[in-house]
């Protein structure tokens, strides 16, 4: 394996304790450089992977000659500027999700990737759940019939939400969303990665519930311009509908996601809290197939609970994590030809549905998709 030249733009938490930690795990992955205005990130960042050259602009970092691919690990209007500057340099890119603020860039930086040949990949991270992997074998074979209805939340909630000072994540014009955006883009996602299937069309309603928050160093109040809660009703291309809720206001519920589909054989249910196990009911002749940790089939527990299969489970041998979504995309980075799911195209068709639900709430009606 040839070495992998990585630069990392934006030091922030998710650079820090996702992306870094993922390509330290890679053995033909070195980070050669970081980039963040913020001098204490960049220190911070820099005690993980070692000595490094560090920049304060992106557009420095992006003028090496030495750089095989970037991650995008900063606020979500940065995303799209740095995306084509990298592509105009020819250098492949992992970024951070949501693709962009709106849909109009996000299908720029699709179709300029793939003129300039770039390799993409979206860090819809929680497909590597063992559990939602094992969800999508048994939807994949086709063991719950054709799929009647979906419901898929992704949510947090603190008693303190309400008081917490204002964040780039409370300002349209730095995350383009909220909730729906933020927490409801990796459902989103993974919704129509299981399903297999497209969004036809979609409703949806938005709430900002704390519409003003601190400002951390003066105590002033600004006024919050993205949603705390969004929720959406969809209907797919495989002729079943589903409800989708994005929320930073699910209180005491911490990272809460789950998933439910029903089709006209069977149906299942994902907790990302239990990632090694399933709730199924299906025929038995699929059902067979994996270890039973719980019996249901009766009137008052028709659900059988199932173990994770170790194929799925992710786990590196004589090591304590387990792969990444990242580590994928690594791992598929001098496959020929590149073949790797999420890239920029699944972003865009997230982007698509955000702004469809925007519009659709904007509009108090339907909206229809492709728009």
């Amino acid at each position: 394996m040839s070495e992998i030249r990585v630069g990392i733009i934006g030091a922030g938490g998710i650079a820090r304790g996702y992306h870094v930690r993922s390509y330290l795990r890679c053995p033909n992955a070195r980070i050669v450089a970081a980039c963040d205005v913020n001098p204490s990130a960049l220190g911070e960042l820099v005690q993980l992977t070692g000595p490094l050259d560090t920049y304060a602009d992106y557009r420095a970092l992006l003028a090496r000659d030495d750089l095989d691919l970037v991650s995008i690990c900063t606020t979500n209007n940065m995303h799209h500027p740095i995306a084509m500057a990298a592509i105009e340099r020819g250098i492949d890119i992992y970024c951070e999700k949501p693709l962009a603020l709106t849909l109009a860039q996000a299908r720029e930086m699709l179709s300029a990737a793939n003129a300039a040949g770039i390799k993409t990949g979206i860090n819809f991270s929680h497909r590597r759940t063992p559990a939602a992997r094992l969800a999508k074998e048994i939807l994949d074979s086709g063991a719950l019939g054709p799929v009647h209805y979906a419901s898929a939340l992704y949510a947090a909630g603190s008693v303190s939400y309400g008081i917490r000072p204002i964040t780039w994540r409370n300002v349209k014009e730095l995350a383009g969303y909220g909730g729906m955006g933020d927490m409801g883009s990796h459902i989103i996602d993974m919704l129509l990665w299981l399903v297999d299937a497209d969004i036809t069309a979609v409703t949806a309603m938005t709430r900002i519930l704390v519409p003003e928050r601190p400002e951390r160093e003066s105590g002033q109040p600004v006024r919050v311009t993205t949603e705390d809660q969004g929720m959406m009703l969809m209907a797919l291309s495989n002729n079943a509908t589903a409800y989708v809720v994005g929320s930073y206001a699910f209180t005491g519920r911490g990272y809460d996601q789950r998933i439910e589909i029903y089709g006209a054989q069977g149906g299942l249910m994902y907790d990302q809290q239990h990632p090694f196990e399933l709730q199924v009911f299906m025929p038995e002749q699929h059902l067979q197939r994996y270890t039973r940790i719980v019996t249901g089939g009766t009137a008052d527990r028709p659900y059988h609970t199932i173990l994770v299969p170790e194929r799925h489970q992710g786990i590196v041998e004589g090591q304590a994590w387990m792969q990444t979504t990242l580590m994928d995309f690594v791992q598929a980075y001098e496959s020929e030809p590149f073949s790797f799911s999420p890239g920029f195209a699944e972003g865009v068709r997230v982007q698509e549905a955000l702004e469809a639900a925007s519009l659709a709430e904007a509009r108090q009606a339907w909206v229809q998709l492709p728009s």
